[in-house]
């Protein structure tokens, strides 16, 4: 397997000042899993399925037709779970003003109360494995598992930070890549000065034991909304501005479907840590994947795209960031 995505599945209910959506396929696995399969196109194995596969569990309420879109979009699903009686995990929030920040309204955990994910044996070896946002003691679980993985990439939420920092800091220094918001990274250093901040978190100085328990990420990804993002290597530093659009309906899974194709693109790197071009055209595709997950609500910004349309905005990206 090429690459393995450890995430949830789920059902929202959506708020936005374009309009509301209730039991609308959604979840970090989900987002980061289709726009991942949408890059991935030209790698289809003998049997037609991608090497790419989700992790995760659901109820039996999970819908056949939302599987069937999963399958089709040529997502290998031998590592979902389905519990018997349980229902799948739901997320209802709202978006306001610059919708830059969701406001959760409900979450119903479910079936991943107390779930252990169970990374099927023979992807305990991938050439990428993404931790989407999930507690860190199921993130170090995943970790235990898939030991052999060749690049590890993590993603977390302010929630963690907060409630369980000590094995958050853990899983930081025991991944590749860290992919965080701004806000999350101020939060972690205690630092404003955003810069100062990353690098604090990549030093380890930042986290739980400071410098002497080690360093954290050796690359970290910054994501700032309307703003864009910066990533922070060793090799030196890249910044990449969003890409312009006046079409904002649903901001939720654009963080993970950025980070999908993001890992796609990296999956191919022949190195073992990529360098700082094959980041640059990475987060260049995750930033215009980006710009069409929040122009529809859901998924269907994703499943919806048209190439020959991605590709001419993303020819027009390139010319405003200066790329051939």
């Amino acid at each position: 397997m090429d690459i393995v995505i450890v995430g949830s599945l789920a059902y929202d209910e959506l708020e936005t000042e374009a309009g509301k959506v209730a039991n609308s396929l959604g979840g970090s696995g989900t987002f980061a899993g289709l726009a991942a399969a949408f890059h991935a196109k030209r790698r289809l194995d003998s049997s037609g399925s991608l090497p790419l596969g989700l992790v995760c569990a659901i109820g039996d309420d999970f819908a056949q037709s939302d599987s069937d879109t999963l399958r089709q979009s040529g997502l290998n699903l031998d590592g979902i779970e389905t519990i018997e009686g349980g229902r799948t995990f739901r997320w209802h929030g709202r978006y306001e003003g610059d919708m830059d920040q969701a406001i959760t309204i409900e979450t119903q955990q479910n079936v991943l109360e107390g779930y252990e994910p169970k990374v099927p044996v023979s992807w305990w070896a991938p050439r990428v494995l993404f931790l989407a946002n999930n507690h860190p003691s199921i993130q170090s679980h995943v970790l235990d598992q898939c030991e052999g993985a060749k690049f590890t990439a993590m993603d977390s939420m302010n929630l963690w930070i907060t409630t369980a920092f000590p094995e958050l800091s853990s899983v930081l220094r025991r991944v590749d890549l860290a992919i965080l918001n701004e806000n999350e990274v101020r939060m972690i250093a205690k630092d404003e000065n955003l810069i100062r901040a990353g690098e604090s978190i990549r030093e380890g100085s930042a986290l739980t034991g400071g410098s002497e328990s080690g360093p954290g990420p050796s690359i970290l990804i910054i994501k700032k909304g309307e703003h864009g993002s910066i990533v922070l290597t060793d090799m030196g530093m890249l910044t990449l501005p969003a890409f312009p659009t006046a079409q904002i309906v649903d901001p939720t899974g654009c963080g993970d479907s950025f980070a999908g194709t993001i890992l796609t693109f990296l999956s191919e790197s022949t190195n073992t840590i990529p360098s700082l071009d094959e980041l640059h055209n990475a987060v260049v595709h995750a930033t215009v994947t980006a710009s069409f997950t929040i122009a529809d609500f859901g998924i269907a910004g994703l499943v919806e795209l048209d190439r020959g349309e991605y590709h001419a905005r993303l020819d027009t990206y390139r010319r405003m960031v200066g790329l051939n």
